[in-house]
């Protein structure tokens, strides 16, 4: 990468990083980034907290740093340096040198199957966002194993905001990652609180609720 070009790049991005938006500004600043990465990648794409927002717009799932799957080869982590980010000791988040920008890469490669979106930034530079589907399918698999309440609204979110259509194509993958009862179960009871059949769950039935999705998938004889 030429300097002028790095430099026209570290601008943007500490212009970028300061947009108030919060989707506006993680599709810049992952934009930019990919940008920077060029034609030998690896390119990174955006999952996590932040592919949940995206999707439903939803301001109470809003996360504070960029959660982006990518392998962290040598180029990418020498790009992100000559970008002006700086890596933490765990190896997993890196920081924009003097300001709040985070980005994290919990994973280096993407489930089999896996569909990325391609999105525009404010730019009309465009990027790598985990899809609709799959970003539900990835909520699915966190609640089913921890039971946490917030990702279970999250998942709801989400199947809410897809059509009928598209919900009954989700069968199939979500057998394939072992979330097939979570799916079922989590469609029932978005209708049944729609249709006041039923009140929400509290956090002690979301955990219950979790553990027998969990048992259905991989204990089924003991159901």
């Amino acid at each position: 990468m030429s300097d002028d070009r790095l430099s026209r790049l570290r601008l943007q991005l500490r212009a970028a990083a300061e947009l108030e938006e919060p989707a506006g500004r993680a599709l810049e600043v992952v934009a930019i980034l990919d940008e920077a990465i060029g034609t030998e990648g690896p390119h990174p794409v955006i999952v996590g907290g932040m592919a949940v927002y995206y999707w439903t717009a939803n301001d109470a799932f809003l996360t504070a740093d960029i959660d982006v799957v990518v392998p962290t080869t040598e180029h990418f982590v020498e790009t992100l340096s000559a970008l002006g980010f700086e890596r933490s000791r765990d190896g997993r988040h890196w920081e924009l040198a003097g300001s709040d920008l985070l980005l994290e890469a919990p994973a280096s490669e993407l489930d089999q199957g896996t569909v990325v979106k391609s999105v525009q930034a404010p730019s009309g530079r465009t990027l790598g966002m985990l899809s609709h589907a799959d970003v539900l399918l990835d909520r699915l698999a966190e609640f089913q194993s921890t039971g946490h309440e917030v990702i279970a609204q999250q998942a709801l979110v989400l199947l809410a905001s897809l059509s009928e259509a598209e919900r009954s194509t989700l069968m199939r993958p979500a057998e394939a990652r072992r979330v097939g009862h979570a799916l079922a179960g989590l469609s029932e009871l978005m209708d049944a609180i729609a249709f006041n059949r039923r009140r929400a769950p509290d956090s002690g039935e979301w955990h219950e609720m979790a553990r027998a999705f969990e048992r259905a998938e991989y204990h089924p004889k003991n159901r």
